[in-house]
């Protein structure tokens, strides 16, 4: 798959582009209209002569067309041109996916792809993508922070995920909303704002994966930590977890179920308020310690900083599963708030609204009782049991490829 990536795909794209695209016959000409494939479509993506994109198609397209986008996208409509045919109209942005995409994923989504990722974006678009080294993980791995935009502008968002590491399905999907924005910085727009407009006055800061360490040990199991000391911690979670009957599952199945970091520290519960409240275990484990003390780990120490250096007016936190939306606690300095702008997202992702629940060390729980007035919401993508794999993605993408345009439109007019 990595070879695949790395080697035999951007040469396909390459001859593409060399010999099958048409090139500008003189300096004047506008460059090479933006070439897409139709994905995620079933039985086939439905091509409208109306922007309305109302009454009986004109075209139906099966994965694999190739397409050009002339205008848009506008929120996410795209006007396209079937490659290498007359034929025009207008369909959903959403199903369609550029050529020469950097992010590219058909099995699970490691640390080491996500990181040649952002070495790539940031070749590709350097002046509209800023990467800050923030710490290392527990393991030695470099923790990052991605600034999509202006990194001076007045207001910013935050989107983190894979704080849990079984949830990795999410940091693959950040990453492609964040290659999405950069590809249509120029050509696209939401509410009939410019994504240039939106993101030139509210900088995205993305945190892509918390808690790499977890995400490599559920992927891979033991072997892929590179200290001898943590595999020993990890066998001792199992032991201490077997003996204390909070597991059954086989030694493999229970490394593929982790959430918490390389020590066995769930990430999520390593923050104040509410430290240590209904605590699940007393000990290092695949999921429910919440450490010795609030901030004991680098991961989300690292997570921390990046909160109080760029004072979120809204934070996005990406979490598996179940389509639901956790958005307010007992505690919530600031409820009202984020009344309205849980309820305009949940109008344009359709999860489920939780209820209030009480502070129990979580990074929510954090950010709700700081001195920065912020609205933020939880969102739990996926409808089956994590770590679930990437034929469960398309779904995910369509509720979501949005949202970052969304939220930054949000805080840009509030």
């Amino acid at each position: 798959m990595k070879f695949f990536k790395i080697t035999i795909f951007p040469i396909l794209c390459l001859f593409f582009i060399l010999f099958l695209m048409p090139f500008p016959t003189s300096a004047a000409e506008a460059p090479p209209l933006p070439v897409c494939y139709v994905r995620f479509s079933g039985i086939g993506l439905h091509i409208y002569a109306d922007p309305s994109m109302s009454g009986e198609p004109i075209a139906v397209l099966p994965d694999g067309t190739y397409v050009q986008i002339l205008l848009g996208p506008l929120d996410s409509l795209v006007k396209i041109k079937v490659y290498d045919t007359e034929l025009e109209g207008y369909a959903d942005m959403r199903y369609l996916r550029q050529l020469d995409a950097v992010v590219y994923d058909y099995d699970i989504y490691t640390y080491e792809e996500m990181e040649e990722d952002i070495l790539l974006l940031q070749a590709k678009y350097p002046e509209l993508l800023h990467v800050n080294l923030t710490g290392q993980s527990t393991d030695g791995r470099n923790l990052y922070e991605l600034i999509l935009g202006n990194p001076s502008a007045p207001k910013s968002i935050l989107v983190h995920a894979g704080i849990h590491a079984r949830e990795y399905t999410n940091p693959y999907l950040v990453m492609e909303q964040l290659e999405q924005c950069l590809e249509y910085y120029d050509r696209g727009s939401f509410h009939n704002r410019s994504y240039r407009e939106l993101f030139d006055n509210v900088a995205v800061h993305i945190v892509p994966m918390v808690n790499p360490d977890g995400i490599a040990l559920s992927q891979f199991g033991e072997s892929a930590l590179r200290s001898p000391e943590l595999v020993q911690l990890i066998q001792a979670c199992y032991v201490y977890d077997v003996a204390t009957k909070r597991t059954k599952s086989t030694y493999g199945t229970y490394l593929s179920r982790w959430k918490a970091n390389a020590r066995g520290v769930d990430l999520n519960r390593n923050f104040l308020p509410g430290f240590g409240v209904n605590a699940k275990t007393s000990h290092p484990s695949y999921m429910g310690y919440e450490g010795l003390a609030p901030f004991t780990e680098p991961e989300t120490l690292s997570l921390g900083a990046v909160t109080l250096l760029c004072q979120p007016a809204i934070i996005l936190n990406y979490h598996s599963m179940g389509e639901v939306a956790y958005w307010n606690t007992v505690e919530n300095k600031y409820t009202a708030l984020n009344t309205d702008f849980s309820n305009y997202l949940l109008s344009l992702v359709p999860y489920k609204k939780m209820g209030s629940g009480t502070a129990s060390g979580s990074y929510l729980d954090w950010v709700f009782n700081g001195d920065n007035p912020v609205c933020s919401i939880t969102l739990e993508t996926g409808n089956v049991d994590c770590p679930f794999s990437l034929e469960h993605y398309p779904r995910i993408w369509l509720q979501h490829a949005l949202v970052i345009q969304a939220t930054a439109e949000y805080a840009y007019i509030h």
